[in-house]
């Protein structure tokens, strides 16, 4: 069963990543503005816990991360690059 899940949700960041989503500017978490140059720790903070997360490329000192979130029942998925959110896609 956790596979099965981790397979959808790769399957889910790999296509916002052939780009399937629609980039957004902005979302709101809880009262809280997450956009561009949003740290790392005030998304968690924010929005809590992602329902995934993935290290898209890169390594320890330039990597990009994809997190899943799901927010009153919209997919998206925050792009940070070190630790700062770079993009923000809802998934259709």
């Amino acid at each position: 069963m956790q596979k099965c899940l981790w397979l959808i949700l790769l399957l889910v960041i790999g296509s916002a990543q052939a780009g399937n989503g629609t980039e957004v500017a902005n979302i709101n978490c809880n009262g809280t503005w997450i956009r561009s140059g949003t740290d790392k720790l005030e998304l968690v903070s924010a929005c809590g816990k992602p329902e995934y997360e993935e290290v898209v490329s890169g390594d320890n000192f330039n990597k990009l991360e994809g997190v899943l979130y799901n927010l009153k029942g919209k997919k998206y998925v925050v792009y940070l690059k070190t630790g700062r959110v770079v993009k923000i896609e809802w998934l259709r």
